[in-house]
């Protein structure tokens, strides 16, 4: 990298990054997590990548490592080795951290709380790890939804601590108590028995017969997999009832049987096998027919689905779980409480609880709408309405007394979470969710990024555990935060009470940031939206349409528009664009790429001249990271370093032997000299090669292997590439940053197989280096075919689409490639273990013949008698690609696991002087370490 300007202080990010430490501190988060738990979003980057992010882009470079760590809140090292039992993201930096970080931002920026911005800031962990730090902090987004999110995560735990949970659990308590008043009488229990769940299934008319057919790809009720339950599992059997156009049920109880049967004596049920909803047909248990699909649809849109109550779950005296019928009594309690809401509908008082919007017409939304939810009323069945809009109805009915009785934020802290409660309770109690019978749970609404509609759903027992059990998860949750923000103060704090650092939030898009001065920010660490990955504001419209009611004249100006803002949301949404003159893709593309350009711009104007950029950036299509890169130099940023941290469970990946395509790449940026003109690319390539080559190894010093070592070399490269712009070739033609991507594949490409070979590479075939650096960049048999190509280009001297049609060394489908076992070439023909035959096309194949043969025949003879024949034996490149296989192929301690490659080449090593005598090898004693993630 270029030397910074004198006037620019050079940081930690740029010098290096922590990269192995957090791929295992990003692991820990997998799971429970009370920032992620307090309210739904759809996108948070791990807390501990973020804090590393804020703290690597504001700490001077002269913080060793083992001081970073430190100050993240590792403890010290011991003998060398860093503190691995601390979990980052639940731990608040303590006092004398704090202390020493604010020291450091002295000495580095003139102040002791600089100022950190992310204009994206969705869920909120950017600039919640900024604010655990006592920083000046200003976050915005442009979706309300995520904007009273990150309020409630940060500034009221900050603001009134943990004892503001004793203020609201009165007006908690309070309308509990109400609500089990007015809708006790809809959810009847018998003596012994209390209700948690009905479970329903949507139902259509047989246009054969016209019995009304309930709908379901499957009738299991709970089928718990561990050995105490399984004389515990249970089902619904479809019965036919023709003469009264129905389908009725009966229960079937019993242990488990031969595959996913249930035993009942000498009979045995399997509940897939009457099902009556697969592959979107429909079956009809009385008359047999089959029921087209669009005929499903056209009722659905035409008069709407019906619904069938099937099974009621309870809990008995003991509080062990069991199953029953519906009975009338159920039937006629579900009948009163439809009745009951259309008397409510006419009330104007209690109308206004019901959400009155349509389903906006978008990408992700289309799936509602194509079954006859057009109106966001529309998600519930009469009863689920009845109960969260009794809610919505008595947080409306207590507001105006709160906001009486207490100061502005303080009453405004109360009924954000009173919302957020209504909001797990819509999450987990309409008809978008799905009943787990493995689990015997209830899956929230929102689990995907998308709507996922159920044909069966449960609906949780409203009068009192559904208010209850949402309560109890939010304020969880927010004594949790409390926590992780070193909050534990006993007080109640003056509403006038200045917090740590400063924290603003506000509701604008990242392209108009007009509330923030010009040259005022001196970190900006940011997350922006991944073209069409997530559709934000579409997905978000299913909490805003019930928190517009209770916050609305809190916030005017955040919950002003009907639905959330999707015009100005900086997304890919196609749907914008479909009645529009050319592709819609494309223009939905153009249409991002000017929004990204626009903030892009803001963040230059209002970031100070010697400040820093870190974007942090995911995505598996190679042209988004160019797009991403012009946009920053464009913008007027040279791009310093780059830096990868997986965001999958490296154990999943590991059992499934695949590479994590889920990785985050942080690049950090600088203002670009004004001065600095334009340069030649011919000029550029040979000294971007050079630098890339010079830091690979100050990279693997610091345990940056595998793909992250390349992902980490596009940082130089790009430095070099952008600090100068525009970048022209030779006939003044501007280029583009993926010849830098390229550049930067090919110098490491070059450097790890030299270094693996440990001598010169000449002589080596194309194939069987692209072979052996697959193993070493991805350490994982499957991966995206997009990197097989790119490591192809950097390698050299093939066509990528032959890997699979000639040579037979992948098979690829779907965006993916699998690096095909020697046993599959074999049948595939790639080559002939028959040594008068064989002809060997690349030293791969030969590889792959001996360990075929060795594998067939189960014998060295064979192998040995092949090896003499052929001349292998004594070619000293074969002997030399077979000792770097073993360097290169991961091995795994479990030998259950192991790959067939790593294993036959060790066991053939082990078994055969011969071969002793000619590759070096070293047995490893240490299982494979952590998987590796995606290349862009």
């Amino acid at each position: 990298m270029t030397e910074p300007k004198p006037t620019r202080p050079a940081v930690f990010i740029e010098k290096i990054f922590p990269v192995t430490l957090l791929n295992k501190q990003v692991y820990y988060e997998h799971g429970g997590n009370p920032f992620k738990g307090l309210h739904r979003w759809y996108s948070r980057k791990p807390l501990s990548f973020s804090r590393a992010s804020v703290l690597g882009s504001l700490l001077p470079d002269t913080v060793t490592m083992e001081e970073f760590e430190y100050l993240l809140g590792l403890n010290r090292r011991v003998a060398g080795h860093p503190d691995s039992t601390t979990k980052l993201y639940k731990t608040p930096p303590s006092p004398e951290r704090i202390k020493q970080v604010h020291d450091l931002c002295e000495q580095t920026w003139g102040t002791r709380t600089p100022t950190v911005l992310d204009a994206f800031a969705g869920g909120g962990s950017i600039p919640f790890e900024a604010v655990r730090y006592g920083l000046n902090v200003l976050a915005s987004d442009l979706n309300p939804v995520a904007v009273v999110t990150m309020k409630a995560a940060m500034e009221y735990p900050l603001k009134f601590g943990p004892d503001l949970q004793h203020e609201i659990d009165k007006w908690v308590k309070w309308v509990g108590d109400e609500a089990e008043k007015r809708l006790a009488e809809f959810f009847p229990s018998q003596e012994g028995e209390t209700v948690q769940n009905y479970l329903w299934a949507h139902t259509v008319v047989c246009p054969s017969c016209e019995s009304v057919v309930p709908l379901s790809p499957n009738w299991w009720l709970y089928k718990r997999p561990e050995k105490q339950n399984l004389h515990k599992w249970c089902a619904v059997k479809p019965i036919p009832n023709l003469a009264e156009k129905r389908v009725d049920f009966e229960l079937v109880k019993g242990s488990k049987g031969k595959g996913s049967t249930i035993q009942t004596g000498q009979d045995a049920y399997d509940p897939n096998s009457t099902v009556t909803l697969k592959e979107g047909e429909g079956k009809c248990p009385n008359c047999d027919e089959l029921i087209d699909e669009k005929v499903i649809y056209s009722q659905a849109k035409s008069e709407g689905f019906g619904f069938q109550l099937y099974a009621i779950y309870i809990r008995d005296k003991k509080g062990d779980i069991n199953f029953r019928l519906p009975l009338a009594r159920d039937l006629e309690a579900f009948g009163k409480a439809s009745e009951d809401l259309d008397s409510l509908r006419l009330d104007p008082v209690f109308s206004s609880s019901i959400p009155s919007s349509k389903v906006f017409a978008g990408d992700k939304t289309d799936e509602l709408l194509n079954r006859g939810i057009d109106y966001w009323d529309k998600i519930f069945n009469p009863r689920q309405l009845l109960t969260v809009s009794t809610y919505h109805f008595l947080i409306q009915d207590i507001k105006e007394k709160i906001i009486k009785n207490y100061q502005s934020d303080h009453a405004s802290a109360i009924l954000i979470y009173l919302a957020f409660i209504l909001d797990q309770c819509i999450d987990k109690n309409c008809r978008l969710t799905n009943y787990d019978s493995s689990r015997a749970n209830v899956a929230r609404a929102t689990a995907q990024h998308a709507f996922g509609f159920m044909w069966n759903y449960p609906e949780v027992s409203g009068a009192g555990r559904l208010w209850k059990s949402c309560a109890k998860k939010v304020f969880g949750n927010f004594q949790s935060l409390c926590s992780y923000l070193g909050r534990t103060s006993n007080q109640l704090l003056p509403s006038d009470k200045t917090m740590p650092g400063n924290l603003v939030f506000s509701c604008s898009p990242a392209s108009n940031l007009f509330s923030i001065s010009d040259l005022s920010v001196d970190v900006v660490v940011t997350d922006p939206p991944y073209y069409k990955t997530i559709q934000y504001a579409e997905l978000s419209d299913f909490f805003y349409v019930w928190q517009k009611g209770i916050l609305s004249d809190i916030y005017p100006d955040f919950f002003w528009m009907e639905l959330t803002d999707k015009n100005q949301e900086a997304v890919t949404n196609i749907s914008r664009f479909r009645n529009m003159d050319g592709n819609p893709e494309e223009l939905a593309n153009r249409d991002y790429e000017a929004k990204m350009a626009l903030a892009f711009a803001e963040y230059f104007r209002v970031l100070r001249d010697d400040g820093v950029l870190a974007v942090q950036f995911n995505h598996k299509e190679t042209g988004a990271w160019d797009v991403l890169a012009k946009s920053l130099i464009d913008a007027g940023f040279e791009i310093t370093a780059s830096w990868a941290v997986s965001t999958e469970n490296p154990q999943n990946l590991h059992q499934a032997q695949k590479n994590s395509v889920s990785s985050t790449v942080l690049l950090v940026c600088r203002k670009r000299d004004p001065n600095a003109g334009s340069a030649w690319w011919d000029d550029l390539r040979p000294e971007l090669a050079n630098l890339v080559e010079q830091r690979a190894p100050e990279f693997e010093a610091n345990d940056i292997g595998g793909i992250d070592l390349y992902l980490s070399a596009f940082g130089p490269a790009l430095n070099v590439f952008s600090r100068a712009w525009p970048v022209l070739d030779s006939s003044g033609v501007e280029m583009r940053p993926e010849v830098a991507f390229g550049e930067a594949r090919k110098a490491i490409a070059n450097y790890r197989f030299r270094k693996l070979l440990e001598a010169d590479t000449a002589g080596f075939d194309p194939l069987t280096q692209w072979y052996i650096l697959a193993w070493d960049a991805f350490r994982a048999r499957e991966f995206p075919f997009d990197e097989a190509r790119q490591l192809a280009l950097a390698v050299g001297g093939f066509n990528v689409s032959d890997l699979a049609k000639t040579h037979k060394l992948i098979d690829s489908a779907s965006g993916t490639c699998k690096l095909l076992t020697p046993q599959q070439r074999l049948k595939k023909r790639a080559f002939s273990t028959n040594p008068d035959e064989f002809t060997a096309i690349a030293l791969v194949d030969g590889l792959h013949a001996i360990i075929a043969l060795y594998l067939e025949e189960q014998s060295i003879d064979p192998v040995r008698r092949f090896l003499k024949t052929t001349g292998l034996l004594s070619n000293d490149l074969f002997m030399r690609a077979w000792e770097v296989a073993l360097k290169a192929i991961p091995h795994i301690g479990d030998e259950r696991k192991r790959m067939v490659e790593e294993k036959a080449l060790a066991d053939l090593w082990l078994a055969m002087d011969e071969i002793q005598a000619k590759v070096l090898y070293v047995q490893p004693e240490l299982a494979f370490e952590e998987g590796q993630m995606g290349l862009f």
